[in-house]
């Protein structure tokens, strides 16, 4: 559960954009964010609904910043499943989420949201469905920043087994970025990047898609695809134990729904 925050001073206060794993972890960010400048902590933007970004959000709204996330995820916070989820990530790892409390976005994004503040404008652009089906990116023209979530990686592999990803909404959304005016992209879990991280990812799902598609075509099997698509160009890019598995049976059944 190891992720990136990120914030921004403007003339009014900070913005900062995701919230870690927990209250404790957001508050040590808070305090070193004190050290640099005591100033408001004005808005909180959570990219998406994984713990590591949303579950430390607490520390922000007991500070009085305004929360912005998708509407999918106050969606899926007002449908009790968020607390359903929490409740077993408490049973599961225990003593990790004790301290935290969900706490539902004020300000929600469907498609874009602009965003003035002390002289700044941020774009907050959805992508969904990608990683997730509440995906937002935000933009920085003047500094030509892009925050990416978890949608782009460097010499890493993309989750996509997400119950709400989609491969082909992620290859989307990785395309409307690389056409962006941005330098310096910043994302969830990856040293800062540039756009030859976006063709990396890219890469991979295009990968998986069209491999995965031509076996079945051959009437292979998933397990039979699974072995044959084991070692491959990304098979030494990090996470790829963890995660590749789990991407290729998201990506086998997307594929069965799109025949």
């Amino acid at each position: 559960f190891m992720s990136n925050a990120f914030a921004v001073l403007t003339k009014e206060g900070w913005v900062v954009i995701d919230a870690l794993s927990t209250p404790e972890l957001s508050k040590e960010f808070v305090d070193n964010l004190m050290r640099v400048k005591k100033a408001p902590i004005k808005y909180a933007i959570i990219t998406h609904y994984h713990p590591d970004h949303w579950y430390g959000a607490r520390t922000y709204k007991e500070l009085g910043a305004k929360i912005i996330a998708h509407k999918r995820l106050l969606e899926f916070y007002q449908s009790g499943e968020a607390n359903t989820v929490l409740n077993a990530n408490k049973e599961r790892l225990k003593g990790l989420f004790e301290n935290v409390v969900l706490v539902p976005p004020n300000m929600v994004v469907e498609d874009r949201l602009t965003l003035k503040v002390g002289g700044e404008t941020f774009e907050i652009l959805s992508m969904a469905p990608a990683h997730t089906d509440n995906d937002l990116v935000v933009y920085m023209p003047s500094q030509k920043v892009l925050f990416t979530g978890d949608l782009v990686y460097q010499n890493r592999i993309p989750f996509m087994g997400d119950r709400s990803a989609s491969s082909k909404g992620l290859i989307k959304a990785l395309e409307r970025i690389k056409s962006m005016d941005a330098k310096l992209l910043l994302g969830g879990h990856n040293e800062p990047m540039d756009k030859s991280a976006v063709d990396f990812t890219l890469g991979y799902v295009k990968f998986l898609r069209e491999n995965i598609k031509k076996l079945k075509e051959e009437g292979k099997s998933i397990d039979e695809i699974k072995e044959i698509l084991k070692n491959n160009p990304y098979s030494k890019a990090v996470m790829y134990e963890a995660f590749h598995n789990a991407n290729l049976f998201k990506v086998d059944a997307e594929l069965d729904m799109e025949e």
